[in-house]
């Protein structure tokens, strides 16, 4: 009996690690948003560069379509979008 419990114990905590684990590439695949192309001069969100519509290094987030000067500019966007959109 003690045997069973220890290994329920032990295949729960197992699989609480697993989701965590999970769950933090899960976080970061939301932030991992699509892409569509520029419409209109725009002024990248992370380093202040101006973007010419009909660029294709962009992301969609929350409706709205960011252009970047850089691939760089893109991935910390894309990793932390919070931090460079002013409310």
């Amino acid at each position: 009996m003690k045997k069973t419990i220890i290994f329920l114990l032990a295949t729960l905590c197992l699989s609480f690690a697993l989701f965590a684990k999970n769950r933090s590439t899960l976080d970061f695949k939301s932030t991992a948003l699509p892409t569509d192309t520029l419409k209109k001069d725009s002024t990248d969100p992370v380093c202040g560069m101006k973007v010419k519509a009909g660029s294709n290094r962009t992301i969609l987030y929350q409706k709205t379509v960011f252009g970047f000067c850089s691939e760089s500019c893109k991935k910390r966007f894309s990793q932390e979008p919070k931090k460079y959109i002013k409310n």
